[in-house]
């Protein structure tokens, strides 16, 4: 259940109300439309502000809003960042409230290759080295992608799994509340890093 005073409904149409009485309380309700149309600004699940707006509002008697619809802004990408400043792309998965560290990946840019170190659990796996090529960086970037997906609507699972991303320039930190065990794995079998 995602409760509506943290999606922070304002509506930006010029709009008269009535309150309703009754016995749970008063409920805004528009009573006149001014224009034929209604825009509404909330936030949603991920934290993001999106604006929707509803045509021949004048007809609306009832208005619903996705709020676990997420808004693809056109993000940076952190690798992209990373091979233009010359930085270490440094992904570390935790456990445990960032207590224990399960993995580390570092990707270095060095000529027309990445540079990759891997780590579990404090040791170091696998080193080598990655063609830098578009399929590659587009991987890379879905996954950062991807990160930004795994908050849930009502923070009700908590795996305790944390990741932290560092591209030198920025460090992000993100907690898989998705109830789906989200895992970088995919990620390290696209690069041939893991099978």
């Amino acid at each position: 259940m995602f409760k509506l005073n943290r999606a922070k409904p304002k509506i930006l149409t010029k709009q008269k109300f009535e309150k309703e009485e009754g016995y749970w309380g008063g409920n805004k309700q528009i009573i006149q439309n001014q224009s034929d149309s209604l825009k509404i600004e909330y936030t949603n699940i991920f934290g993001q502000q999106i604006d929707t707006t509803f045509t021949n509002a004048k007809g609306l008697n009832e208005i619903k809003i996705c709020i676990n619809k997420f808004k693809e802004y056109e993000k940076k990408s952190l690798i992209k960042q990373s091979i233009e400043e010359n930085k270490k792309w440094i992904l570390i998965r935790s456990w445990g409230h960032q207590t224990f560290e399960s993995d580390k990946l570092i990707l270095k840019h060095k000529n027309d290759f990445l540079i990759y170190k891997y780590y579990k659990n404090g040791k170091k796996i696998k080193r080598g080295k990655i063609k830098i090529t578009e399929t590659v960086i587009d991987r890379i970037s879905l996954y950062e992608r991807k990160i930004h997906l795994m908050k849930n609507a009502d923070d009700s699972c908590n795996f305790g799994v944390n990741y932290n991303l560092n591209n030198g320039i920025e460090k992000i930190n993100f907690q898989d509340d998705s109830c789906s065990g989200f895992l970088n794995e995919q990620l390290l079998e696209d690069l041939k890093i893991v099978e």
